[in-house]
């Protein structure tokens, strides 16, 4: 009863928007619909299939390189590939528009070079062309982290004993490793959809108008809170359906492990020609994580050091509330998936379903989702005290639990992926066999789940730290007065043109997420190094 309640409960701001859609105001909704709508769904979708497909792309073949190539320094390589999940996206905007625009370091090396009219012919990031390549470059990792686990785990002995029969490495490619890593990849391609859609601060910087986009201006620009929930409805619905695909298409198919025994090194299975691999690996990390990070530090300016105190103050409290929110999130999800499993309440699970979808939504929509009833729950207990003449103001709208609350809602999919796929590898015949033999339900969670699921855990726990980090609306809406983060300072100096003020959070926040990145890299090779279960 308790996991039902709190499923509902989270779900509130999702349920406080749809309700909402039904009060627009008709002329404004008639502008939308007639002039802009197609246009935000048009868009959306085109960036939608443009960066999965570019992801799939880089993400797939920098993990097919990595575990079945033996290409140089593999390890520090697979973490280079890693960390550009550590860097803001709306900060990699700002800097391939700042090195591609009038003037930038293109424009001025061709002018050098006497080629500056090649300039005016080359493709602008300002486009949707320019967004895709920006939020591929920050989103490829989950496809790669996902499926170099994947092949290790599961394709490495059949790809091993396939390719000694003499199967051609397209065949090894397309016929084994993708198959056998189908339910890795349809997770990992949800995260990267669901990130897509909800991505406000890239199209928005670059100028391209997509439904998360639209929602912002119907609320700012055209003063229509309700229009803006409408269509935030239109943009939850695109997520429900890729929710409802993933389930689909992993229905009966659960990961299984097939590499028994000491993991073991591919033997240099295709040492022969590493060259392109190579290459194609070092231009992979050059565009996605070098040239962003050393844009970054080049604009660090002298004068982002005399408010040194405040950056640290915003610091702390970025570093107090993702750990905060990534510990409530990954507590709350282990119970809800634990009691999902024991008890088999198929209610529970669309509710689930339900809440999950408040990761494709923008920030500023869940903002708006839980602000309107705490502030609702606000005005009735200050009227409830003041029969006794008290003004206690807002309890809930002004702390730190409610934005809480927000990244609870916001990224609760991020934990439910790893989590779930992790404790669908354990057969429910331990569970049987457990509370046959006496065990209780907590202690079937605690000792025998857990310890067969703390990678995942901890792996869960590191990715929400690093979104709540980086993450801006709903931190900007929501913060306690005066309660700076590392993303709000970014933002208020580059609404305002101060990229040389805003380099340095936004370098702070590459650091700080750089941390449990490389973290998260070392609980991979420790499980590449250990046995593996087998359940």
């Amino acid at each position: 009863m308790g996991t039902l309640c709190f499923a509902i409960i989270v779900s509130i701001p999702l349920l406080a928007i749809f309700l909402s859609s039904f009060r627009v105001n008709h002329e404004v909704w008639a502008h939308i619909y007639d002039y802009l709508i197609i246009s935000y769904v048009f868009n959306s979708l085109v960036l939608v299939i443009g960066v999965v497909a570019l992801t799939l792309f880089i993400g797939v073949f920098a993990a097919w390189f990595i575990v079945f190539y033996d290409v140089p320094f593999k390890k520090l390589i697979s973490t280079l590939l890693v960390l550009p999940i550590a860097i803001p996206p709306y900060a990699v905007a700002y800097c391939y528009a700042d090195i591609t625009d009038k003037g930038g370091s293109i424009d001025n090396i061709l002018s050098v070079i006497n080629l500056g009219d090649v300039y005016l012919s080359m493709p602008t990031v300002r486009s949707l062309l320019g967004s895709t390549f920006v939020l591929s470059l920050t989103l490829f990792p989950y496809i790669f982290l996902i499926l170099k686990y994947s092949f290790q785990n599961n394709a490495l002995k059949i790809i091993e004993s396939a390719a000694n029969l003499g199967v051609s490495k397209i065949k090894l490619f397309f016929k084994f490793a993708l198959p056998i890593s189908r339910p890795a990849l349809v997770a990992s391609i949800t995260l990267v959809i669901m990130e897509t859609l909800a991505d406000f601060g890239v199209v928005s910087y670059l100028g391209i108008n997509t439904l998360s986009v639209g929602v912002y201006k119907a609320w700012f620009g055209f003063d229509d809170l309700h229009s803006s929930a409408r269509l935030s409805v239109v943009l939850l619905i695109f997520t429900l359906s890729v929710i409802l695909v993933e389930k689909y298409l992993r229905r009966n198919k659960k990961e299984n492990y097939t590499t028994l025994g000491q993991y073991t090194e591919a033997n240099s299975l295709f040492n022969s020609k590493s060259t392109l691999p190579t290459c194609f690996l070092f231009l992979v990390i050059t565009i996605s994580f070098i040239i962003p990070v050393y844009w970054l530090i080049t604009n660090v300016s002298l004068q982002s050091f005399n408010s040194v105190s405040g950056v640290l103050y915003a610091a702390i409290n970025s570093f107090k509330v993702a750990f905060i929110g990534a510990f409530t999130i990954i507590s709350f999800t282990i119970f809800i998936i634990f009691t999902k499993r024991v008890f088999k309440i198929n209610t529970l699970s669309f509710i689930i379903n339900f809440s999950k979808i408040g990761y494709a939504a923008p920030g500023i929509v869940i903002a708006i989702g839980v602000i309107s009833p705490t502030i609702f729950i606000d005005k009735q207990i200050n009227q409830f005290f003041s029969y006794f003449g008290k003004d206690i103001g807002l309890i809930l709208s002004g702390s730190i639990a409610i934005l809480i609350f927000a990244y609870l809602v916001r990224f609760l999919s991020v934990a439910f992926n790893p989590i779930e796929s992790g404790l669908e590898k354990i057969s429910e015949k331990i569970d049987y066999s457990a509370l046959n033999l006496g065990a209780n339900k907590k202690t079937l969670l605690f000792k025998i789940h857990l310890p067969m699921i703390i990678s995942s855990c901890l792996i869960a726990f590191l990715l929400i730290f690093i979104d709540i980090l980086k993450e801006l609306p709903i931190t900007l809406i929501l913060r306690p007065f005066n309660y700076n983060t590392l993303s709000v300072l970014t933002y208020e100096y580059a609404s305002s043109e101060q990229l040389a003020q805003a380099a340095l959070p936004a370098l702070l926040i590459t650091i700080i997420g750089l941390l449990p990145l490389i973290f998260i890299n070392k609980i991979l090779n420790y499980k590449e190094g250990k046995t593996n279960e087998y359940y």
